[in-house]
């Protein structure tokens, strides 16, 4: 054997011999139980569909607590904000498929450390109202193991898959975070608040439907409404930029450019939503923040505009203008309700009595006769169910006065006050109902109110 070869078998023997020396060692403290088939003995062990509350705790003290509400699932500590459920059951189903691929038992004092397991990492529990489940999370070891106690025994540990070590300890807790922006907006909703630098705009559900009760008070628009809330519900945070912060003023949200305070039936569904400045120039992004949850967030409020399919990218939920949301008919009276209209014509007052094949029409004290219905529901169906090109907060203007139509309901009291303008020049139509809301037709619209074109004080 030449002295090269001899000093190469001298090398590998010294190595092999500290191998065997530094197994010793480790099995000194460390002894393995035996290697077993890979099984999942979380598989149910918690019970997804009961579980109300989940505790992340890690080794430097932060601690992690997400509870399910009657709204969903929300983060309690350390501030308050909304959780993705989908993203919280995620935790519990990947510690369900948690594969064990060998157990050993930790009996001297230091191997539970070495292991990551004394303290743990991390240890996350699962509750529900009659149990809990617990896994600590040890040091990551190499092929995609990890350490973990599956258990309440100290003296064991088991290597596992990975999966769980990376849910918790790599991801980003911000990625649990719910990014809609008012969830629950739409059908919950009871009242609405908007305030900005230009108008406070309040709306109001009654039993009749939505109220505007400020800046004017009058009904809203149903449709409109329903879908401005549908486009906040759906309007999703672009990401979350600073937790906590010292101050407001660098965002614009300590005096925001808009409020908007959205009252829901389940107070837990109720946001008050903060708009401040802009991300960047020219961007229609803005800072946001949901009073209660201490964490500015990124809001896209750009606009939906001509036919293009709606994302989460093109959802608005800038605030609207009052004029947008107030409902643009004639009048809100159901048309099937009306049982008589009483028409004011200047000096001339006639009234449509609904009969039970038919109208009859009654001009000033003369007789009641029969009258052709298509006029009477030609002009029912324009005040009950045409919208206005155009919505004006002001004053009926009074020297443009044409007409007043009174609708009566079926036990002879008034419904509904509907009065008449007709601009003279460019023969625009505006009806008020006492709101000091306009809403303007342009000259096509021609309502039928003169009794000759029902067929009264005529010859025939």
């Amino acid at each position: 054997m030449t002295r090269s070869a001899w000093i190469r078998t001298l090398v590998a023997w010294c190595f092999a011999l500290a191998a065997l020396l530094g197994w010793w060692g480790l099995n000194d403290n460390v002894q393995v139980t035996g290697a077993r088939s890979a099984t999942a003995p979380l598989a149910d062990a918690i019970p997804l569909d009961r579980v109300d509350e989940v505790t992340i705790e890690h080794a430097d003290g932060r601690r992690l607590r997400f509870v399910r509400t009657t709204v969903g699932w929300q983060q309690v500590e350390p501030f308050p904000v909304g959780l993705d459920a989908y993203s919280v059951r995620q935790i519990a189903s990947t510690a369900q498929g948690l594969s064990v691929v060998d157990t050993i038992a930790v009996e001297a004092p230091d191997a539970a450390a070495r292991l990551g397991l004394d303290p743990p990492v991390a240890t996350v529990t699962w509750r529900w109202p009659d149990g809990e489940q617990a896994v600590a999370l040890g040091n990551r070891t190499l092929a995609g193991r990890a350490w973990a106690r599956l258990d309440d025994e100290t003296e064991r540990a088991a290597l596992v898959d990975a999966s769980l070590h990376a849910k918790v300890l790599e991801t980003d807790p911000r990625f649990l975070r719910d990014r809609t922006l008012a969830p629950f907006a739409g059908t919950e909703t009871t009242r609405v608040l908007v305030r900005t630098a230009a108008e406070q705009l309040a709306l109001e559900r009654t039993d009749r439907g939505w109220m505007l009760t400020d800046p004017v008070r009058t009904r809203g628009d149903e449709a409109a409404i329903a879908d401005w809330l549908a486009r906040v519900a759906r309007t999703r945070v672009t990401g979350y930029l600073h937790d906590q912060p010292d101050q407001l003023d660098r965002f614009g949200l300590a005096e925001p450019v808009a409020i908007l305070e959205i009252e829901s039936a389940d107070p837990s569904g109720s946001r008050t939503i903060r708009l401040g400045d802009p991300i960047g120039v020219g961007s229609a992004d803005r800072y946001g923040l949901v009073e209660g949850r201490p964490t500015v967030v990124r809001v896209e409020l750009t606009p939906v505009s001509g036919r293009t399919a709606p994302t989460h990218r093109a959802q608005e939920a800038a605030p609207p203008v009052a004029a947008a949301l107030i409902d643009g008919r004639g009048t809100g009276v159901v048309r099937e309700d009306i049982a008589a209209v009483e028409i004011r014509l200047g000096e001339q007052v006639f009234t449509l009595q609904r009969a039970f094949d038919g109208w009859t029409g009654q001009l000033g004290d003369g007789e009641a006769e029969p009258v052709d219905r298509t006029p009477v529901e030609e002009l029912l169906g324009q005040l009950t169910g045409a919208r206005a090109e155009a919505i004006l907060l002001q004053a009926f203007p009074e020297s443009m006065a044409h007409a007043m139509v009174i609708l009566y309901g079926f036990d002879g009291r008034p419904l509904d006050t509907v009065r008449i303008a007709l601009d003279p020049q460019g023969g625009n139509w505006a009806l008020e109902n006492g709101d000091s809301v306009l809403r303007v037709f342009d000259a096509s619209f021609e309502l039928p109110l003169a009794p000759s074109e029902f067929g009264l004080g005529t010859d025939g």
